[in-house]
């Protein structure tokens, strides 16, 4: 049996953190099956995901003597004969495998054993690359399942890079299958989800595929799994998943809490920021690390270069719950941290100020057994005061408020005024194509500057806001000549980027996406054939001519009185913007934000799906709480049908089968009420606000939502793979 087949949890209380501990113990056991010293030769794309499963003193344990990243030229590995590869399946990366295996033979030095492990799994494909290359009877090739990272309690990531992209523009659905096998490993610990819920083409696509796994489950086949019936799970009452597509305006906003800001400004990768040219900040606790070091992996194999003295003023620290500072504060909008900070620092110094007031030997033995974590709260808050004053210097300057008023009239459901469209004018004309974007290519080299740069990431954000919010009022004047100015600006390649942005709806052409409204429900758009077999991020049936003009009144996107310091809606992570996949969640939970029990006045009309007075959404039963799926999307047809993509309501049966629907629909509302989480998958990236966002409902509805992503990802993160780089490097 796998380390992942484990009984399901009997008990309410449990720690979505042990899967660290599952694939820990799976990369052990790889490592192990390498006989003697090894060196170990990482994907950069996997260096700082493994870096929060184990770290170097494991592997130096079990055998690890040397660490590399993979990358061009020959491999010196000295005496070691064990040569570990951990990489991506990728073709470009088998091609570099085999270089370095053909010239370690060609150079006759000490003959190495190689293993490649493929994650998170291997394919053919790979297998004829490394064949045609002439080194697959030289190299052992098997696949290391490294699934959901829990980066938090509540955080599960697949840190797979570019999913959205090579779903809806490369038509690569191998992530599906990551995806799938991630959910099925956490079914295999905690039992099936007894609901599955999701909206958009690829959440039906991922249902089907976990309605097959478990089939073949059932009915004894391997599939990586072990054989029998699993129970349903007492832990989660569903399974929500949210396609990227059905929202892709939220990853183009800035984000407005502590967090999100930070990887607006610097960039989170991993679960960690790098701080560079900040002489100011004292030591982390998580100690320095050379400027081209692997992150968060260290060795005497580890590559590094630079500048020595530059590279002692950079330095790593993990942004996790384990800083209890950063705890507290990392879902905060920003506009509130200020006075936190200040009022922790007041805190910290009436407990450093109690060593005066001990008078005892009991007293003082006391304070010093405080006195360690109290420095390292010191260090904490020292650390979070910097980046919060970088912070704050971005926010305060014209550009960043500049931005935020396009994005807030965009979302308002306004026009951009003459000074708005300016602004834009003056981006395109000041045009930097080799600026640095936190988040995208790497770490930050110094501390990032005041204003953002006018990089094409940041002008696309704002094109890309704008054809989406303003849908059939976007004119093909103003985009023909937005894509002139672009081309001019950042060069002729990326017209390719502006076709890219095209074809996955994300910056449209008025005159591709021009078609007839449908006259009743029934009916279908012209693109409707296309839709029935291909994925797309159009809406499948819309009944209005705009259709996020519709679901900003519908789920209550906008919120006037939103309050930033003691939130009590998820609007506050954009200062009045409520993400529509978090208002989804909340749709089927049945909260009251966007599903009063009691509707009256403007939100009763909202509650009539169509106009039909007969209808009305159902609310919350009398002395029935909020938290947790309730009815699935029964009563919000319409909103569905002004989204893109499928929409998923399905019951898991306990039996063999799934022809029991009564029977099946009757447990999972049994279960329902009883079982303390729901899992929230988004497919294609979701950002730290919507975790913010998550992390509010958990606290109001006394539910947990756990959140599992492919990636994290902010605005610059999400258009990076549509950019088409310069092919003069």
């Amino acid at each position: 049996m796998r380390p992942a087949d484990k009984s399901p949890e009997s008990s309410n209380e449990f720690d979505i953190t042990q899967l660290r501990e599952i694939l820990r113990d799976e990369l052990i056991a790889i490592l192990d099956t390498i006989r003697g010293s090894k060196a170990l030769v990482l994907d950069k794309d996997l260096s700082g995901a493994l870096s929060t499963i184990v770290d170097f003193g494991v592997l130096k344990d079990h055998g690890v003597e040397k660490i590399f990243l993979l990358d061009d030229g020959p491999l010196d590995t000295g005496t070691i004969k064990g040569v570990l590869y951990l990489t991506l399946p990728h073709i470009r990366k088998m091609k570099l495998i085999a270089e370095q295996v053909r010239a370690s033979s060609q150079s006759g030095g000490v003959p190495k054993e190689y293993s490649l492990q493929l994650v998170p799994r291997r394919t053919l494909l790979c297998e004829r690359v490394l064949e045609e290359e002439g080194v697959l009877g030289d190299i052992t090739i098997g696949e290391y399942r490294m699934d959901f990272i829990p980066l938090e309690g509540d955080l599960l990531s697949l840190e797979l890079p570019s999913t959205f992209k090579e779903l809806y523009l490369d038509g690569d659905f191998s992530s599906i299958q990551h995806v799938a096998r991630a959910i099925m490993r956490l079914q295999g610990l905690y039992g099936f989800f007894p609901r599955i819920v999701g909206k958009g083409d690829f959440a039906q696509v991922l249902a089907d595929s976990l309605a097959r796994m478990r089939l073949e489950l059932v009915s004894g086949g391997t599939g990586g799994y072990s054989g029998g019936v699993l129970a349903m799970s007492t832990v989660f009452d569903s399974l929500v998943i949210i396609d990227r597509a059905v929202d892709m305006v939220t990853p183009l906003l800035t984000q407005l809490t502590y967090e999100g800001l930070i990887s607006e400004v610097y960039g989170i990768i991993n679960g960690s920021v790098t701080l560079g040219g900040v002489a100011a900040l004292a030591p982390s606790t998580a100690g320095s690390v050379p400027a081209a070091s692997t992150p968060g992996v260290s060795g005497s194999g580890a590559s590094s270069s630079g500048d020595s003295q530059s590279a002692g003023k950079r330095r790593r620290i993990m942004l996790n719950d384990s800083d209890a500072i950063y705890r507290e504060i990392r879902s905060m909008n920003f506009a509130g941290v200020g006075a936190l900070l200040s009022k922790i620092s007041r805190q910290l110094q009436d407990n450093y100020e109690s060593r005066h007031r001990a008078k005892t030997v009991q007293e003082i033995r006391s304070f010093v057994g405080k006195l360690g974590g109290l420095q390292a709260e010191h260090q904490s808050l020292k650390s979070h005061v910097s980046l919060a004053e970088s912070i704050m210097r971005r926010t305060q300057s014209d550009d960043f408020n500049a931005i935020l008023e396009i994005e807030q009239s965009l979302v308002g459901g306004n026009d951009l005024t003459k000074e708005q469209l300016a602004y834009i004018e003056k981006m395109l004309a000041l045009a930097d194509p080799s600026a640095n974007v936190p988040g995208v290519g790497g770490e930050l080299r110094e501390q990032p500057p005041v204003s953002i740069p006018n990089s094409i990431h940041k002008v696309l954000r704002v094109l890309c806001l704008y054809s989406l919010w303003r849908g059939p009022n976007f004119k093909q004047k103003t985009y023909d000549a937005w894509y002139e100015d672009v081309v001019a600006a950042f060069g002729h390649h990326q017209a390719i980027t502006l076709d890219n942005l095209n074809r996955v709806g994300l910056l449209s052409s008025p005159s591709s996406t021009a078609q007839v409204i449908p006259s009743g429900p029934g009916e279908s758009r012209a693109s409707g054939l296309l839709n029935s077999v291909a994925p797309s991020t159009k809406p499948r049936n819309p009944v209005h001519a705009n259709s996020i003009g519709f679901l900003r009144k519908a789920l209550n996107l906008i919120v006037s009185d939103v309050r930033e310091s003691n939130p009590d809606d998820a609007s506050y992570v954009y200062s009045g913007y409520a993400p529509i996949s978090v208002r989804l969640v909340q749709c089927l939970v049945r909260d009251p934000a966007v599903y009063p029990a009691n509707p009256s006045g403007r939100y009763a009309a909202l509650l009539r799906p169509l106009g039909d007075s007969s209808r009305v959404r159902p609310a919350l039963a009398d002395g029935q709480s909020t938290g947790g799926v309730k009815g699935g999307w029964a009563g919000w047809e319409d909103v569905l049908n002004e989204l893109p993509g499928e929409t998923v309501d399905a019951s898991q049966s306990p039996g063999d089968g799934d022809s029991d629907v009564v029977v099946a629909d009757a447990m999972v509302r049994r279960l329902g009420e009883k079982a303390p989480a729901t899992l929230v998958v988004f497919l294609g990236g979701c950002t730290f606000t919507e975790i913010a966002a998550l992390r509010l409902l958990s606290q109001q509805h006394g539910h947990r939502y756990i959140a599992a992503t492919t990636q994290i990802i902010n605005g610059n993160s999400f258009l990076d793979s549509f950019v088409q780089k310069s092919t003069t490097n």
